[in-house]
């Protein structure tokens, strides 16, 4: 009798390990994040913005400004071209018929196509004097036409007139001096600068001086006199053209 009931403890079934086992609470899976967690990430990514603004900001206006002196350096280059064809001359003395010139457009105008086979050079992209120019050139009267160009322009220069003396600028406030206000003609740079191409060939950006409302390019001889109050130092018929409006 002994012996079998041995035998069947012995050979009693185990219980399964699974069945042993403690069971474990169920958690809740979390799915997204809290709105706590959410108005953080958007507090942070508006001050990373705030920090990166003024620094792309001041990247996309160095590019502009580079542009607009590559544009300035195209026009002159232009303008000197037609005066080795004029015995020295750059153009804008007077028109076909003898009279003055009005504006810097009118004097532009007389390098397409010969000597600039487009008016697209003539925009700046932040200037207030109009829209950009569409680059229609085949029919005379659609080149730069009011508002294409953003340029002025001294006429009555010549390629032995003085390498510093100014001939291309920004388009001014239709006085001779530049504003702060940007929306504003004469305020293309905010009133911080001027790009100017002179009679020697350079090109480059000026700083300019005066009070806010009257910004304008230091004469390099004398720093506190305008350099585009031309009739105080450039010879007789020199005259600034700001662009036509």
């Amino acid at each position: 009798m002994a012996g079998p009931t041995w035998e069947r403890r012995i050979n009693k079934p185990k219980l399964k390990e699974s069945t042993m086992k403690t069971p474990r609470p169920n958690r809740r899976r979390r799915d997204g994040f809290t709105l706590v967690e959410l108005l953080t990430v958007i507090a942070i990514i508006a001050i990373l913005a705030g920090v990166a603004m003024p620094g792309m900001q001041a990247a996309i206006r160095a590019a502009q400004m580079n542009q607009a002196m590559q544009n300035a350096r195209q026009i002159f280059l232009g303008l000197r071209t037609s005066a080795e064809d004029m015995d020295g001359l750059f153009p804008g003395a007077a028109n076909v018929e003898g009279e003055d010139y009005s504006n810097s457009n009118e004097v532009f105008r007389t390098l397409i196509p010969d000597y600039l086979d487009s008016e697209k050079v003539f925009a700046v992209s932040r200037s207030a004097w109009g829209p950009l120019a569409d680059g229609k050139i085949a029919d005379p009267s659609d080149r730069l036409r009011a508002g294409e160009n953003h340029f002025a322009y001294i006429a009555g220069l010549n390629t032995t007139s003085r390498s510093e003396w100014p001939i291309v600028v920004d388009g001014t406030n239709g006085s001779g001096s530049y504003v702060r206000e940007q929306g504003q003609r004469g305020g293309c740079w905010d009133g911080k600068k001027a790009v100017v191409a002179r009679i020697g060939g350079s090109v480059q950006t000026v700083l300019l001086m005066g009070d806010d409302e009257n910004r304008f390019i230091p004469y390099i001889e004398n720093p506190d006199q305008n350099a585009l109050s031309v009739g105080s130092y450039m010879p007789e018929g020199a005259r600034l053209l700001d662009p036509e409006g």
